[in-house]
């Protein structure tokens, strides 16, 4: 059972005479603020909202520190307002991030208890801006990966890197992969072997005319990453690739024919050579095959296909879903 919350001592007893209006109304509120889930790159984001005009940044940093103290408060990023991938924060006093789990978890505990103040803690990473000087650390940080003997260029968990113990670079931020990658095509152009794995990559946009500016590269690993369409790796499609790795990723099963169709100078695929027998497989009509995997007729199949930019993977994917939930037309079949 629950026990009646407690009143203050000089509070009179209640008893049956006691006027239902007289009764404070009584808040069954969390007592503490959510657990922040830990973040993948070890980052959190802290929006500082105030309820005074009158508060100035160094008063309220001042009261912050006092907050987590004994330990540091060394806040990165910091700037007035809120960020612009959060419509709802735009009313925030300030921004700022801190690289540190017990920091964040310190000033979301306290914020309950601090007057005039809220603190909205979470794991979203910093929004950087590509300046100068963090240009010229990028470059230092992708010129210490590159083995010039055997042209390679190992970036695996770059987030990771020593180089960004107090700094944030993440490639699965487009901007920042995009300016890696200009960096590495302008000081590593005869680059054969590109290594990505966990890095979170989902968008590969900024790969695009990669064969323009890395023409010689024929190998790349994007081993473990979050990438769930085949259609991003269309931006590597006019590279002379003869070896790539896409295994753990978020793939549909059943993708690795469609890849060898794609790359016919594809010599391994996710660490496993291909044998001529598969190659000659994959080379079956896609139409003819998704309609004999399905059932559906050619006319189907082909609308199907067309519907997925020829990713015989996500047809394959999209047919189930619409079978599943009785949507296609009876006559698809006959």
């Amino acid at each position: 059972m629950f026990s009646p919350p407690r009143r203050d001592e000089g509070d009179a007893p209640l008893c049956h005479s006691t006027p239902k209006g007289d009764l404070q109304e009584i808040s069954f509120g969390p007592r503490f603020p959510a657990r922040i889930p830990v973040s993948i790159y070890g980052w959190y984001r802290v929006l500082v909202f105030c309820d005074s005009r009158r508060e100035s940044k160094g008063r309220v940093m001042r009261r912050l520190h006092r907050l987590v103290s004994p330990n540091r408060l060394a806040p990165r990023y910091m700037h007035p307002g809120g960020e612009k991938d959060a419509p709802d924060d735009v009313d925030a006093f300030l921004t700022f991030y801190v690289n540190s789990y017990v920091i964040a978890s310190e000033l979301n505990r306290c914020s309950m208890s601090e007057p005039r103040l809220y603190l909205k803690v979470s794991d979203r990473m910093p929004l950087v801006k590509i300046d100068s000087g963090y240009r010229w650390r990028l470059k230092k940080t992708l010129k210490a990966r590159y083995d010039s003997r055997k042209r390679s260029l190992d970036l695996t968990q770059f987030y990771t890197d020593e180089a960004w113990r107090e700094e944030f670079c993440a490639l699965a931020q487009p901007h920042c992969l995009y300016e890696a990658i200009s960096i590495v095509s302008s000081i590593m152009p005869d680059l054969l072997s590109l290594k990505l794995d966990r890095n979170h990559l989902r968008n590969l946009w900024p790969f695009v005319h990669l064969e323009q500016r890395l023409p010689n590269l024929q190998c790349i690993s994007l081993l473990n990453n979050d990438i769930d369409t085949l259609n991003m790796l269309q931006v590597f499609q006019f590279l002379p690739l003869t070896e790539l790795d896409i295994r753990r990723n978020l793939l549909p099963s059943g993708y690795e024919n469609d890849v060898i169709r794609m790359w016919p100078s594809l010599k391994i695929l996710d660490g496993t050579p291909i044998w001529l027998g598969r190659r000659v497989t994959s080379d079956v009509d896609p139409v003819e095959k998704l309609s004999q995997q399905t059932g559906m007729n050619p006319v189907f199949s082909r609308q199907l296909l067309a519907q997925n930019e020829g990713d015989y993977s996500q047809a394959l994917w999209v047919f189930e879903r619409l079978y599943d939930a009785g949507q296609i037309p009876p006559k698809a079949f006959m």
